[in-house]
């Protein structure tokens, strides 16, 4: 049977709605729209310039990445936040990316170490440790590749497509408690010790490095942010 292609409209379609989901998942997790804040479809229409259909298509989709909340007949808010949902966030981070590490350890070859020795150059051109520079959002994309590296060889598609949405959720965390405090910290630790694990194929080491930075980002966002979080 012969395939046509779509439609240019079709088509157009298409991109309208993948452009307007990336900006609405950006301005979330960014902090741009806050945490509980009720998303207007017209107030949408008029900031997005794309039609009901279509930003509905987005609000439905970022239900399914847990940073929308569909309120029946009542519409849609920005997920709120919790003392819970980020310490439950936090916990199974760590849980899918120590499984992601020990697999990337175990199967990674020559490319990937190659592939990390340059993603570890890439993030040492930074700021090094000086933690105002590292809130440079160059130094951010930088810092997430190299950590997404260290993951790359897991061969499991599931596994990275979850621990992407985890750390999505991670980063509107902390960009929020940025939002409340300009001046938090943005402590990382060295990550030199992480590259030496991940090439000696030292799993134990690296999921213990890996877990020690995830946890501590829970803790700066908690000190920063804590009194502004409900417990439930």
């Amino acid at each position: 049977m012969k395939l046509h292609p779509p439609a240019a409209d079709e088509l157009v379609g298409r991109t309208l709605a993948s452009d307007v989901l990336h900006r609405l998942r950006a301005d979330i997790v960014e902090a741009r729209l806050e945490p509980g804040q009720r998303l207007r479809f017209e107030s949408l229409r008029s900031s997005y310039g794309v039609s009901f259909s279509t930003l509905r298509e987005a609000l439905a989709h970022l239900v399914q990445e847990s940073l929308v909340v569909a309120e029946g007949q009542r519409g849609f808010r920005v997920a709120p936040v919790s003392r819970h949902e980020l310490e439950d966030v936090i916990d199974t981070r760590i849980f899918i990316e120590a499984e992601l590490l020990a697999r990337s350890v175990a199967r990674g070859g020559p490319e990937w170490e190659a592939e990390l020795q340059r993603l570890y150059e890439a993030l040492e051109e930074g700021p090094g440790h000086d933690p105002v520079q590292r809130r440079d959002p160059a130094w951010q994309v930088r810092h997430m590749a190299f950590h997404e590296g260290l993951a790359a060889a897991a061969g499991s598609p599931t596994l990275l497509a979850m621990r992407a949405l985890l750390c999505q959720r991670t980063a509107r965390y902390s960009a929020w408690a940025r939002r409340l405090n300009p001046e938090m910290p943005s402590e990382y630790g060295t990550h030199r010790p992480l590259l030496e694990a991940a090439l000696a194929r030292d799993a134990r080491t690296l999921i213990e490095g890996v877990s020690t930075q995830i946890r501590l980002t829970e803790q700066i966002i908690l000190q920063e942010a804590g009194a502004a979080l409900v417990s439930g």
